[in-house]
């Protein structure tokens, strides 16, 4: 996937901001795809220049001017293309694995500390998930307007929620595992 069709999919709900979409990023599509603002405005300008988007100055007092993006006709067209072609096949590149599969040779207790900050991290990205996440679209089916499209964000909310669940279970294992080996070796 690319940045640009995420984005296209955000602004095709309303005209929005660089910064504003990095939000709508932030408590959206970020359980699976993650950008930097640096990154959304590089693709905010290519995207307006492939005419997918247009820009207009907003004038504010006491602010600095601010850009506010819409779709055109030719990123509504763009998005459409994309979403009608299959659905890719979901990458497996877990770097974070490559160093399970050697932490034989790593410090006991460092390893059982990674493991744990691992753990920790996806054990907050599941609470995000459950209740800030789950409130949003909540509130969005509530609105006859989302009330169809909430039920795709449950479907794509439901996946972040399974995995951060499962890699939660498999870092509980593999601690226990870890700790057990390293007691043996003793």
């Amino acid at each position: 996937m690319s940045l640009a069709h995420a984005l296209l999919g955000l602004i095709r709900y309303h005209p929005t901001t660089g910064y504003q979409l990095k939000d709508d990023f932030d408590h959206s599509i970020k359980i699976f795809w993650n950008a930097t603002l640096p990154q959304i405005y590089r693709t905010l300008n290519q995207m307006e220049s492939q005419c997918w988007l247009k820009a207009e100055i907003e004038i504010q007092k006491g602010k600095p001017n601010r850009k506010v993006y819409s779709i055109t006709e030719e990123g509504l067209e763009e998005l459409q293309r994309w979403l009608n072609e299959p659905l890719e096949k979901i990458e497996q590149k877990y770097s974070a694995l490559v160093k399970v599969f050697f932490a034989n040779k790593a410090d006991p207790e460092k390893f059982s500390g990674h493991l744990e900050e691992f753990r920790n991290y996806y054990e907050n990205l599941l609470n995000f998930y459950e209740t800030d996440q789950a409130e949003i679209i909540r509130k969005a089916s509530q609105d006859s307007r989302a009330c169809l499209e909430s039920e795709y964000w449950k479907l794509s909310a439901d996946f972040g929620i399974r995995m951060a669940k499962m890699i939660v279970e498999w870092c509980d294992e593999a601690l226990k595992i870890h700790n057990n080996l390293h007691e043996e070796s003793k």
